[in-house]
């Protein structure tokens, strides 16, 4: 079950880091949302909470998605193909993060996949919490 759910975080840390930093650079670097086809979204996210700053179009998004998804997940990546001590703190941290963007997604805007990728998020939380860490697994 161990190596179930270690293979698991590594599966999903890979997939949401690659996508949180491709999506999040094809966002800065198109801030219409013209690469991703994602144009359509530009009046729901105008509704957003600080629409007049930070939501006039994909640029903040795209910074968002870089730094909440795509790198912590990488490095959660990382550091569980290197068993780093801290592994299991990594995945939890980016699980977490992994929950706080699809809840705000799914209050704001509800959609299938933010449901799928919260469900994502909650099991990497729970597979991270209960995987030995170094201080647990020395006492």
């Amino acid at each position: 079950m161990r190596r179930a759910a270690r293979g698991f975080l590594i599966v999903v840390s890979i997939l949401d880091g690659f996508s949180g930093l491709i999506c999040g650079v094809l966002f800065v670097t198109a801030p219409d949302g013209r690469f991703l086809q994602a144009g359509a979204l530009l009046p729901v996210i105008g509704t957003l909470p600080f629409a007049g700053f930070f939501f006039r179009d994909f640029t903040w998004i795209g910074v968002a998605m870089l730094l909440v998804l795509g790198i912590p997940n990488l490095l959660a990546a990382a550091m569980l193909l290197r068993r780093n001590a801290r592994q299991y703190s990594a995945a939890l941290i980016a699980g977490v993060l992994l929950l706080v963007w699809c809840g705000f997604e799914m209050v704001f805007m509800f959609n299938l996949p933010a449901l799928g990728y919260f469900t994502v998020g909650a099991i990497s939380v729970v597979c991270s919490s209960l995987l030995p860490r170094p201080s647990a697994a020395s006492a």
